[in-house]
């Protein structure tokens, strides 16, 4: 795990886009680290030679990475596309733990994210879209919204040490913030 998030901190200071994975899902994510903390990880995503928002990653769900630039044609992509130009970090004072986090997000995204997290007794992943309510010592809580835009009746509470990864600032959640009725 250190030698993964050393590797990561470099990434950051060098602007080099990384991929990261997660082998018990399957998933993967691209982006260029823009800020690292002891438990959590914020690339700001490349998908299909763009920027598109911000993804936090719980450094424990992290089983590897790999410089994703590390050909010339893709760094002569990613610089002709302004990747490494246009790459910034949120507005977010720190990512030391998810309840800073979410307070960033709260303070300078109008509160909307995606949350991912597991419920342990299940073994399965849940994905909430929606608007923070509220942080607690604990736990958060969010009001989601559902498929057809409108917003669930009841909020979520979410135990931080249940969530994998928080997305924000990307064009997914804008389009819900932007046509979610009753916003």
């Amino acid at each position: 795990m250190k030698e993964m998030m050393a590797a990561l901190e470099a990434a950051a200071q060098k602007k080099q886009v990384m991929a990261i994975y997660r082998d018990d899902t399957g998933d993967s994510w691209s982006g260029i680290p823009v800020m690292t903390g002891p438990a959590l990880v914020v690339l700001a995503r490349e998908r299909d030679f763009t920027l598109d928002g911000y993804l936090a990653i719980a450094a424990g769900q992290i089983t590897g990475v790999e410089q994703y630039d590390d050909n010339d044609f893709i760094r002569r992509v990613m610089k002709g596309e302004g990747i490494y130009e246009g790459c910034r970090p949120p507005a977010i004072p720190s990512c030391r733990d998810w309840k800073e986090l979410l307070a960033g997000i709260v303070q300078s995204f109008d509160r909307w994210c995606i949350a991912e997290c597991t419920n342990e007794e299940e073994g399965e992943l849940y994905f909430y879209v929606g608007k923070v309510e509220s942080l607690e010592k604990n736990h958060f809580t969010i009001r989601p919204v559902n498929a057809e835009g409108g917003w669930i009746k009841e909020p979520v509470a979410i135990p931080y040490e249940d969530l994998c990864t928080v997305g924000f600032g990307g064009n997914y959640v804008r389009i819900y913030q932007k046509y979610t009725k009753g916003r």
